[in-house]
């Protein structure tokens, strides 16, 4: 790998013809300072912009307002609805801190993950626990620290990925090679070990798991399942030992383990070929089965169906609700397609997934590379057809980390790059890797112009013209309301009386967390608009 981070694009003035039924660029930003900021995840949030989350070297330059804690730190970005950044926020110790994953809360706040071998220093409220831990911050809807969880043991902890929970709490699902010490209540079982900690609302630990065979595991993806438990996913060395049930088929394989609500196994899955399988991404599909998405080196072998189409492919496989394979797709070009980094699931019962790849027109590939390796995104339907596959980059080299479903047809996909203006890339470096935040639309018509001057629109706030949104609703703490133009509000109970008053223009905030809960309504005075509001405690 030529870089080891990575980049973000996002919204630029472009014009593009796209031919029939081709997905297209309609908009992009780079985001960046003056050293390596590399993007890992995404999340749309509910005011219809979105918020990028990775890890920066860089002091202030660029986009980047403050500058670096340490070795590098956590770097969040909230952009609007039309792209334009509303603040930024550098979060990190004295050390290395490495932002994986960012959440939006319940209630309208954030909630990021990631690795830290920090101190006491910066904004780390607690000592490190051993080598690197996992270190989750919750942050209010600006960006600013409410608090901060230091968890792990005396050796080497990694996370991807969390979940919130439906009671408020969050389900971290990483990777350890520490035995009893810190904040861990068991041994290893080999090497390195999938390790799941349940913490409530507050951050305290209510429970945790360490889940592994007698050599190496590494938990990537997890999810909430439909019947209130967890399922996670990564890739494992170890032969039958400790809780895995199967023997290795190569060398790493997908291991699933799919958790009831307090962490007990029910059941786990090895899936593999004769070589390398690195899961990555993780979905529970619409008929309560689960879709898998990682990089796969092997040929036709154990559960693999199809041989490579050149050194790393995408591999995507379908297990049924018990964890049964029921069909398996390796996608690639005859150069490294190394390797898928996310997966979602899409309005159609589909999916669509992506990473990086150097190849050009073969195999599964439909465009030539740009550069060295590009973006490269691919949409299944539910059947693991593909529908379309969309090569994205510049002379240099690019990553992608993220992607998320705006609407039908439409997406917004994330990572990094190093590329100046090049390829597909309309905006110059800030400096070594940027963020790079690209949307994108599958335009089904012969013909479709797309001109962005200085507006790119993700979701754009449906408001008629008399009326408002809220947002969320119910709400707890802080009530969120976007209207056209300037607006007198006044929160009444349900005789009638005026509780508290608020004047915003086009976008604002009310606390309600002195409110008690019920039925109240919000009445935009300007226009005579009213709303429900539920408000829950």
């Amino acid at each position: 790998m030529k870089h080891k981070y990575l980049s973000v694009v996002l919204f630029t003035s472009i014009m593009y013809i796209a031919s029939f039924a081709q997905p297209i660029i309609k908009a992009q930003r780079t985001i960046g300072g003056s050293l390596n900021d590399a993007l890992w995840s995404i999340c749309l949030t509910k005011d219809g912009g979105l918020i990028a989350g990775g890890n920066s070297f860089s002091n202030t330059s660029g986009e980047k307002t403050e500058n670096c804690r340490g070795f590098d730190d956590y770097w969040i970005v909230k952009l609007n609805f039309q792209g334009k950044i509303e603040w930024d926020k550098t979060i990190g110790g004295s050390g290395g801190d490495n932002l994986k994953s960012v959440i939006q809360t319940s209630d309208g706040g954030y909630a990021i993950i990631g690795e830290s071998a920090s101190n006491i220093s910066g904004e780390k409220s607690e000592n490190s626990r051993g080598s690197s831990d996992y270190w989750l911050v919750k942050l209010d809807s600006l960006g600013n620290i409410q608090w901060d969880k230091t968890i792990g043991g005396s050796g080497t902890e990694y996370i991807d990925n969390f979940r919130q929970t439906s009671d408020d709490g969050y389900i971290l699902a990483g990777s350890s090679a520490s035995d009893i010490s810190g904040d861990k209540t068991e041994n290893g079982r080999g090497a390195t070990d999938y390790w799941v900690v349940k913490l409530n609302k507050n951050g305290k630990i209510q429970w945790q798991k360490t889940i592994g065979g007698n050599g190496y595991e590494f938990c990537s993806p997890v999810e909430l399942t439909i019947d209130g438990g967890v399922i996670i996913g990564g890739f494992s060395a170890s032969n039958i030992s400790g809780e895995k049930t199967e023997n290795s088929r190569g060398d790493y394989d997908y291991w699933i383990v799919k958790l009831n609500s307090k962490g007990n196994i029910q059941w786990d899955k090895t899936i593999g070929g004769n070589d390398g399988d690195f899961c990555r991404g993780l979905k529970q599909a619409n008929d309560g089965g689960y879709v898998l998405a990682g990089a796969s080196w092997s040929n036709k072998s154990g559960e693999k169906t199809e041989n490579s189409r050149g050194g790393a492919d995408y591999w995507v496989v379908k297990l049924n609700c018990q964890g049964h394979v029921q069909w398996d797709k390796t996608i690639g070009g005859n150069a490294d397609d190394n390797e898928v980094w996310c997966l979602e699931k899409t309005c159609d019962g589909g999916n669509i997934f992506g990473g990086h790849s150097a190849s050009d027109i073969s195999g599964e590939k439909t465009e030539n590379s740009r550069g060295d390796y590009d973006y490269w995104v691919v949409k299944l339907d539910n059947k693991g057809n593909i529908q379309w596959d969309k090569t994205i980059g510049g002379s240099d080299y690019e990553e992608m980390h993220a992607v998320k479903e705006v609407q039908k047809n439409k997406y917004v996909i994330g990572g990094f790059s190093s590329s100046g203006i090049s390829g597909d890339k309309t905006q110059k470096s800030r400096g070594e890797v940027d963020y790079w935040i690209v949307k994108l639309n599958y335009i089904r018509h012969q013909t479709e112009e797309v001109v962005s001057q200085n507006e790119y629109s993700l979701v754009k706030p449906n408001i008629n013209a008399n009326g408002f949104i809220i947002y969320p609703n119910p709400a707890k703490n802080i009530l969120y309301v976007q209207s056209n133009g300037k607006a007198i509000l006044s929160l009444t109970d349900q005789s009638g009386k005026i509780l508290l008053t608020k004047t915003i223009d086009g976008r604002g905030s009310i606390n309600i967390s002195g409110v008690a809960a019920g039925l109240y309504y919000l009445k935009n005075n300007t226009t005579g608009a009213t709303q429900k509001v539920v408000i829950t405690k």
